[in-house]
């Protein structure tokens, strides 16, 4: 069958057309106030040149038996860093602005002394994520519908910066503005593509049911018996057994 332009072209406007990486949205919801500088998360938003939507990547296991080809097995998932670009402002705001997020997370500062706070913390103390996390929201609109609101959505929640590039300086651009490169962690990520599940949904798999009530049970257990740790290892272990029963309602 040989190939026909038109059919094509009538196939790519059936959805739309092609997608364009330029029309894109980033908000940051719930980041850190930070002092020292004029810049909010939303201006971040106006500053964004460039963005990543993270991918999906398995983890897996090779088995290999004898006079056989290896068979791969997947045994869980990766988690992807999200990547944003930023233009720097000349009055360096939004600089500041990154620079005073990392310290949330870390307190690199060792300007006041060894024994200077600063977030209550001293240099090289990590924060708590509660103090620096937020919700990252990628928007990837429609070619010809940009203005209207389609867009394909991605969530991040408890998003926070890992690394934070250099600003690369030269006499010789003149014309091009400073950037300044970003990667984010997350707990959580959802897409605008996925199903989204029910709890009871489980229900309906043959022992769902002794298994809900199994679950109940040992919850019930944990909540009624002493929950004091006698030491760092049995809070671990009881932190652990109280969160195992808990995603095994879903919750």
């Amino acid at each position: 069958m040989p190939f026909n332009v038109n059919e094509f072209k009538s196939q790519m406007n059936r959805f739309g057309g092609p997608a364009q990486t330029s029309l894109f949205q980033i908000q940051i919801v719930g980041a850190p106030f930070l002092f020292g500088t004029n810049a909010r998360e939303r201006d971040l938003t106006f500053f964004c040149q460039a963005a990543t939507i993270p991918g999906m990547q398995t983890q897996t296991a090779e088995y290999s038996a004898v006079g056989a080809r290896p068979k791969t097995f997947v045994t869980g998932m990766n988690s992807e860093p999200m990547s944003a670009v930023f233009m720097l402002d000349s009055d360096h705001q939004i600089q500041r602005f990154l620079h005073g997020w990392m310290q949330k997370v870390v307190n690199y500062s060792q300007a006041g002394g060894n024994l200077s706070e600063v977030n209550g913390m001293l240099p090289y103390e990590v924060g708590f994520k509660d103090e620096y996390a937020c919700r990252l929201i990628i928007r990837h609109y429609s070619t010809f519908n940009n203005s209207g609101g389609k867009y394909y959505e991605v969530i991040l929640d408890n998003a926070f910066p890992i690394n934070v590039s250099p600003t690369d300086l030269s006499w010789q651009n003149s014309n091009t503005p400073a950037i300044m490169a970003v990667s984010f962690a997350y707990d959580k990520i959802y897409y605008d593509g996925e199903q989204v599940g029910f709890p009871t949904s489980r229900l309906s798999r043959g022992s769902g049911l002794l298994d809900l009530l199994t679950t109940v049970g040992v919850i019930s257990q944990l909540v009624n018996t002493n929950f004091k740790p006698q030491g760092i290892q049995d809070a671990i272990n009881k932190l652990n057994r109280f969160n195992n029963a808990v995603n095994t309602l879903g919750l």
